[in-house]
């Protein structure tokens, strides 16, 4: 069959208007396939992201999971009471015994001629205003400073190198240990440090020192009193017999401070001796069993209250501890105004250091 010019320019047409109408078609198709495959590899870049967001999320659970068991062994540890001890020493018994220790620095007397008992499971309290000679006295039986002249003594013996390290944790004001930590990972590497269960410590270190809502806070980051619970914490967790703490109500208000001292007491039942440097006399009333007076660097008085007050020259129950202390140093002003009892509560971050 013959076409005629007209149909043959018409079927060219067509032809071409198919070829053409194909050829957008390929291209639609093209374009289409090359957006999937873009979405896939976004889709694929994407699953890859969110697969290493959520592997450094499970390792994040897994560290807190490691934390949350440490916290829950240590509570569950320390809901059971710890043991007291039926057999505590008799009193009166000497723990450490100091004699004639003298401390000079750059000509000038320090401390001079201290003689003192501290006896076994009894709360000592050291006693003066600033720059009487007390952290200079803690840190003498430390080893922190060398002594000039002295003899310490442990029960009967007297070690001709004195190394305090296997009776007494000293405890000073002030410091701040590995501030870059968490406060729970101080208290693991302590306890570890230490060789105790941690368990034996939830009340003091979760209930009545409050150290709970910090644990997960950097030391650095602790506030004054929350950094003083801290210390006190790593204090009661050391093993030795004998406590050295300088001003350990240091930054707490009066609700804590009572807590401290029941803590505290605690310890005395469990044949813990305490060497505790006060500030507040107040404070040193309530806590303290004996009391050692110091003034100028000099013992000015050492035994209970009312021992003191007699030899103060007051009777029986008459005057407070700041009277007593008073009367033995003839009632300087300065001492007087050293001694000045703040009322509760407040913050002690401000006393000075003897």
């Amino acid at each position: 069959m013959r076409h005629t010019a007209a149909q043959r320019e018409l079927l060219t047409e067509l032809v071409a208007d198919l070829n053409q109408r194909q050829e957008h078609s390929l291209d639609t198709v093209r374009k289409a396939v090359r957006a999937s495959e873009a979405r896939a590899e976004a889709a694929e870049q994407w699953h890859v992201h969110l697969a290493a967001r959520l592997d450094r999320l499970e390792a994040g659970i897994e560290r807190v999971g490691n934390q949350a068991a440490t916290l829950r062994a240590l509570v569950g540890e320390l809901r059971s009471p710890p043991t007291l001890s039926s057999e505590v020493a008799a009193p009166g018994t000497p723990l450490l015994r100091v004699e004639h220790l003298s401390k000079e620095i750059g000509g000038a007397d320090i401390l001079t001629d201290i003689n003192f008992e501290i006896y076994e499971n009894e709360i000592l309290g050291l006693i003066g205003p600033n720059g009487a000679g007390k952290t200079t006295l803690m840190e003498c039986l430390a080893n922190l400073r060398p002594r000039t002249s002295g003899t310490f003594y442990e029960g009967d013996d007297a070690p001709p190198d004195w190394n305090p390290s296997r009776l007494m944790f000293y405890l000073p004001n002030g410091v701040t240990p590995y501030a870059e930590l968490y406060t729970l990972e101080v208290l693991s590497l302590f306890g570890k440090l230490f060789e105790i269960d941690p368990s034996r410590w939830e009340d003091i270190i979760v209930s009545e020192l409050s150290l709970g809502p910090v644990l997960q806070k950097k030391v650095g980051a602790l506030s004054k009193g929350n950094l003083q619970r801290l210390l006190i914490a790593l204090a009661l967790m050391s093993p030795q017999r004998l406590l050295a703490l300088d001003e350990p109500f240091d930054g707490l208000d009066l609700q804590q401070t009572h807590a401290m001292m029941d803590i505290l007491r605690g310890l005395r039942a469990q044949n813990r001796t305490l060497l505790l440097c006060i500030h507040q006399l107040n404070d040193a009333e309530r806590i303290c069993d004996r009391l050692l007076l110091l003034s100028n660097g000099r013992v000015v008085g050492v035994g209970r209250l009312d021992e003191l007050r007699e030899r103060a020259g007051l009777s029986a129950g008459e005057g407070r501890l700041e009277d007593v202390f008073l009367r033995l140093t003839g009632g300087r002003a300065q001492d007087e105004n050293d001694l000045i009892q703040a009322p509760h509560p407040v913050s002690r971050a401000g006393m000075k250091n003897s």
